[in-house]
């Protein structure tokens, strides 16, 4: 596998970053009857807005509404803020624990906290508490696109590359409108040595966005394998205009400057 293709598959165990923090805005919570320590109307979100700017003051301020009656989304805020703390596995045990309380609400609240804590404990590399949380959540409500995305994630760092690419293929059947899920199941099928499947899920995700770097950076390493120099540079140059600044960009340069050396 070329060091493009070894980056993919690392995008592939850690793209849940992402997914964290997208999920940590979630505000479905009813209305807590609680002495609000924040300024707003709307103290989770508040709490979550906090936890950008300091979340050390965001984790005392979670602490203090909860023990004035602030619930699960108080405790929700707190454990959220130890991630930014750099503490995400006890942000984890806390989120599953959160999720197993009678008073932890609907089914999609407990899937959103479980999601959470999947991804938290794919932080603190334990796989394996990542994959039975993600599990727990997909009972809970099997529609979620996402979910199946950060359950692979989770079967790819343990090297389950078969049932990653089960999963994300569910994933790409809920929603076939992203290319990243395409690209990461590119990653499970070349793991596993599926080379044209491979090449199949890098072409589908630039049908739907033909400037996706994730992409440009692979089916330059295809070209690139296959002889095709200049091809392989083609797309590689765009991936640094159209994202100069991502890690896609850091591994294409070096490519790039192999691809240079090899010409003179």
């Amino acid at each position: 596998m070329t060091p493009v293709g070894r980056l993919t598959l690392c995008a592939l165990v850690l793209f849940g970053a992402t997914a964290l923090s997208s999920a940590t805005g979630d505000s479905r919570f009813p209305p807590a009857l609680s002495i609000n320590p924040f300024a707003g109307s709307e103290p989770y979100q508040d709490c979550i807005n906090a936890i950008a700017k300091k979340p050390d003051d965001a984790f005392e301020m979670a602490l203090a509404w909860r023990d004035h009656g602030g619930g699960i989304p108080a405790e929700r805020c707190a454990a959220l803020a130890l991630i930014s703390l750099d503490q995400p596995g006890e942000a984890a045990s806390r989120l599953d624990a959160l999720a197993q309380r009678q008073d932890a609400g609907s089914a999609g609240l407990r899937a959103s906290l479980l999601g959470q804590a999947g991804n938290a404990w794919l932080l603190a590399s334990q796989p394996e508490n990542a994959e039975e949380a993600f599990s727990a959540a997909l009972k809970l409500t099997s529609q979620d696109s996402e979910l199946w995305v950060d359950r692979a994630r989770a079967r790819a760092a343990r090297a389950d590359w078969a049932n990653a690419e089960s999963d994300l293929t569910v994933a790409i059947g809920l929603d076939r409108a992203k290319p990243e899920t395409f690209v990461l199941r590119a990653s499970a099928r070349n793991a596993q040595g599926n080379k044209e499947g491979y090449k199949s899920d890098i072409e589908s995700a630039l049908a739907i966005d033909p400037k996706f770097a994730d992409a440009l950076v692979e089916r330059g390493a295809i070209k690139a394998a296959a002889g095709d120099a200049a091809g392989a540079r083609a797309d590689w140059l765009q991936v640094l205009v159209n994202a100069p600044d991502s890690p896609a960009a850091d591994a294409v340069r070096t490519q790039i400057e192999a691809l240079e050396v090899h010409d003179r």
